[in-house]
């Protein structure tokens, strides 16, 4: 509890017994017992002193007790309950004179009256009066106008005479002896819940008349103008209250033995006050100062001066209410700046409370809301800033040390907090801009130290940096995708001091290759790479050479914004200069930092090939060949000087001197060189990129004689490569397919046939047709000719093969019946072609014949056209010509289609 009143004397025995007080402004009115109307002027003073003066004393006010009073200060009126009838007097003038009585309410046991403020369209303030009056059991309803009262409407009807009643909106909670009823002025009544064992029933109306708190025994229950309960509980209290009284934000409640003071929302007990016998309570209205809670007993009046609230809320920040405090707040009558920032200041030290009392996620929540400086609430963790940096920080209670159990639970609630203020930032975007991630205002106690962070990097970089530290306690699977973020912003310093001090060397490789320190990330692993017993290779089990490597080199192909790094030749040299020990010690992981793998290859693609070529070929030349298979079978690669130096590779791989070695080995040797062989001739025949004038010189004369004819193929050599089919392999087979391959209608290749044939039937001339010496010439030139070869090349290829350039080539010997199938196939098929040539000649000028016999039929149709359009347009000029112009146009035809024919 704490003082939020102060009982100050106004009135001490007093020699008249009071009945009845009210307040408005500075003056308080009593209602007297005799009959006798007091005003007093109440000034606030010091010491527990005001000064009080006697305004009116009016003896004549009435002759019974002044059992009700109340003041319409607008209207300048006074409204009173005395002898069961319903007075109003003038307060304009010193004596009080009575203005009018309301004798339609004789019989009156209570009244309420209900104010509302307007505002007209020309811009003047109104207030309106209503009037309830409780006679017998029914409710009588007037306004004030004219300095009167009138009827408002016609009665209500009511089960019980009324002990108490009070205006919500436009309903009137009546209290009976035995139940509280709810009584719209249209509508059906409702009845609400039992009064309970209390001797009077209590109905007071709540800031704005649009909820009411009604007595029940020990307990105040809240409801709004339909009769709904407000509050899920019911406010108690020590003893059953005599009179209550709602001054904002407290319900003050006159018990039998003292003044208890509660609030309801948060509920709780603020204050008690003892005072002599009091009975009466009354609150003040006003809109010149503040209201003031007045307190009665027969004799005596006290005001219950309010403490201000600047000086209730440190005594409710010692006893941490802050709930409390924050509600005090909402009533303070302060500038809305001022109370904003006492608002900010109630609750961070709650934040800070909860987060002392183990509530981390709600003080986070809160901090959260609080736009809290970072570095503030990051300061309450261990190790999460510097020593001497956290030292700066000043918090109203002792932080708890926390550790185990508890400092995860901590550190859970913060990285829920710094992700939420990372999305803010992300969302805010620019730097100082207004929005969700704009920093409200802090009070100066809780951001002295971090002053100097203001921009948006700087918070990210501070968010980044914890998180990494807070994932590195609870879960480093985090660690890495907070670094692979690509706006992540871990300080290097700080993040390569904790990644080291946990032994997290991958992840610390990786915060080095996002920040573009590859070199130092790259001399980290060569430097690990090289050590047995290094913690790196540990973690990391193809030791350092495939997925490490390779993802930390092909890195560097791609900057940090995703865009590709070709044109910055450093990277290119740090993968060389570094990927040497990979490729020497691991060759087939080494060769991954050039292929890639399946998250890598869209970068490393990018790589200059023609330089890690080169880099291959001094660095292990034994995975060049595997490079450019990937290259060129992979990536589709196109390039003239790759294909050639696959080719290069291939043949180097086949005429390479064979080592001497043991049996077993030398039969392994011979396997490798025919499958290379096998790749190189297939490559020969597939591969459309190569130059083959470049590699021709390469080739020996005494060995590859297939991937020769290949490459003479290429650059239309056929008479030397189907010679060396003929008389070097003596593979017909081969040269026919060498000939279906090459053959065309024009060109050297519709020659191919016969080239076959005049090399079938003549022998060698001596010299082999590439230019190399032959071998076995004599046996070549004595070997007799295969008729039956020559034969089946003219049968089957026929078509493809001249007649007369056949005959030419054939020799002597060879008998004519031999070739009568031939020479027969041949003149059959000329046949055909003269044949289908006077057809299509026959048809053409058939087509003619129709068209003319059409366009003569035509003209006699045209005729009689012409003839009808002379009627028509009664001029022989212009059917005529008409007449012409279709003419034109059927000739124009005629020739047209005699041209396509």
């Amino acid at each position: 509890m704490h003082d939020a009143y102060e009982a100050i004397p106004i009135l001490e025995k007093l020699p008249l017994q009071i009945e009845s007080i009210t307040a408005y402004d500075e003056n308080l009115v009593v209602g007297t017992k005799q009959g006798h109307l007091l005003m007093y002027s109440v000034t606030p003073g010091t010491l527990r002193r005001w000064d009080v003066a006697l305004l009116c004393s009016n003896k004549n006010f009435s002759r019974k007790p002044i059992v009700q009073v109340a003041v319409v200060p607008e209207h300048q009126i006074i409204v009173s309950l005395s002898d069961n009838v319903i007075s109003v007097h003038d307060l304009t003038v010193f004596n009080l004179p009575l203005l009018s009585t309301v004798t339609q309410t004789k019989g009156a046991t209570a009244f309420d009256l209900d104010l509302k403020h307007h505002v007209t369209l020309t811009g003047d303030a109104v207030v309106t009066v209503r009037l309830v009056v409780a006679v017998k059991r029914k409710l009588q309803l007037y306004y004030w106008k004219s300095r009167q009262f009138h009827p408002l409407r016609d009665d209500l009807a009511l089960p019980d005479v009324p002990r108490a009643l009070s205006w919500c909106l436009e309903a009137i909670a009546v209290a009976f002896k035995h139940d509280y009823w709810l009584v719209p002025l249209t509508g059906e009544q409702k009845e609400l819940f039992a009064t309970g064992r209390s001797q009077e029933p209590l109905i007071t109306q709540l800031e704005g008349g649009e909820q009411l708190a009604l007595a029940h025994d020990k307990e105040t229950i809240f409801v709004d103008a339909k009769g709904n309960a407000t509050c899920s509980n019911s406010l108690k209290w020590e003893e059953q209250p005599l009179a209550l009284a709602y001054h904002k934000p407290y319900l003050v409640a006159i018990l039998p033995k003292n003044i208890e003071i509660k609030i309801a929302e948060p509920q709780a007990t603020v204050q008690l006050v003892t005072l002599d016998k009091p009975r009466l309570i009354a609150v003040g209205s006003s809109a010149k100062a503040v209201s003031q809670v007045y307190v009665a007993s027969t004799s005596h009046v006290w005001c219950l001066h309010a403490i201000p609230v600047n000086q209730q809320i440190p005594q409710l920040l010692g006893d941490k209410q802050f709930e409390l405090a924050l509600r005090l707040v909402e009533v303070w009558e302060e500038a809305q700046d001022a109370k904003g920032q006492m608002q900010r200041h109630i609750q961070h030290r709650q934040a800070i409370h909860l987060f002392c009392n183990k509530e981390y996620s709600q003080a986070m929540d809160l901090f959260l809301t609080l736009n809290t400086d970072l570095p503030f609430v990051i300061g309450m963790y261990p190790d999460m800033v510097p020593e001497e940096y956290r030292s700066r920080l000043q918090y109203p209670y002792p932080v708890p040390v926390l550790s185990g159990a508890e400092l995860e639970k901590a550190l859970q609630a913060l990285v829920h907090f710094l992700l939420e203020v990372r999305h803010k930032l992300s969302s805010n975007g620019s730097e100082g801009g207004g929005g969700a991630g704009a920093r409200l205002e802090a009070d100066s106690k809780y951001s002295t130290a971090v002053s100097g962070v203001k921009s948006r990097n700087e918070k990210l970089q501070i968010i980044d940096t914890t998180l990494l530290k807070c994932y590195l306690q609870t879960n480093d699977s985090l660690v890495q995708p907070l670094l692979r973020m690509p706006d992540s912003h871990v300080s290097v310093m700080e993040g390569e001091r904790v990644l080291r001090h946990s032994h997290k060397y991958p992840e610390l490789v990786l915060l080095l290759k996002t920040r573009g320190q590859h070199q130092r990330a790259l001399q980290l692993l060569l430097r690990h790479a090289k050590r047995s017993e290094s913690p790196l290779l540990a973690t990391t089990t193809l030791c350092l050479t495939s997925s490490t490597w390779v993802s930390l080199c092909s890195f560097l192909c791609v900057g940090e914004c995703g865009e590709r790094n070709l044109e910055c030749p450093q990277h290119v040299d740090l993968i060389f200069e570094y990927g040497g020990w990979v490729l020497k010690s691991h060759p087939e992981d080494g060769l991954k930092i050039f292929t890639g793998d399946k998250t890598t290859s869209g970068e490393v693609e990018q790589l200059p090939r023609p330089r890690v070529l080169n880099f291959l070929k001094k660095t292990e030349k034994s995975l060049v060949v595997s490079y450019l298979e990937h290259v060129v079978e992979e990536w589709r690669d196109g390039t003239p000087l790759l294909h050639n130096e696959l080719i290069h590779q291939y043949r180097e791989g086949v005429t390479a001197p064979v080592p001497t070695c043991d049996p077993t080995t030398m039969e392994e040797e011979k396997n490798k060189r025919k499958k290379i062989r096998e790749k190189l001739l297939n490559f020969l025949n597939q591969s459309e990129h190569y130059t083959a004038a470049t590699l021709l010189v390469h080739f020996p004369y005494d060995s590859l004689h297939e991937e020769r004819a290949v490459l003479l193929g290429c650059l239309g050599q056929h008479h030397q490569a189907l010679a060396i089919y003929i008389h070097t392999l003596s593979d017909t087979d081969a040269a026919l397919n060498y000939c279906r391959k090459h053959y065309s209608t024009a060109g050297s290749g519709s020659e191919v046939y016969l080239m076959l044939l005049k090399l079938l039937v003549s022998p060698c001339d001596g010299r082999s047709p590439a230019g190399s010496p032959m071998k076995h010439q004599q046996q070549q030139k004595t070997k007799p000719l295969d008729v039956k070869t020559v034969l089946d090349l003219l049968q089957n290829y026929l078509q493809c093969i001249d007649l007369g350039q056949a005959l030419k080539v054939l020799p002597d010997d060879v008998r004519l019946h031999l070739l009568k199938p031939f020479i027969q196939a041949s003149l059959n098929a000329a046949t055909t072609a003269c044949r289908q040539q006077q057809v299509t000649r026959g048809l053409t000028q058939s087509l003619k014949l129709q068209l003319f016999v059409a366009a003569l039929a035509s003209g006699l149709l045209i005729q009689l056209f012409v003839a009808a359009l002379a009627v028509v347009f009664d001029s022989v000029f212009v059917a005529a010509l008409v007449v012409v112009l279709i003419q034109l146009f059927v000739a124009a035809l005629v020739v047209g289609l005699d041209s396509v024919l």
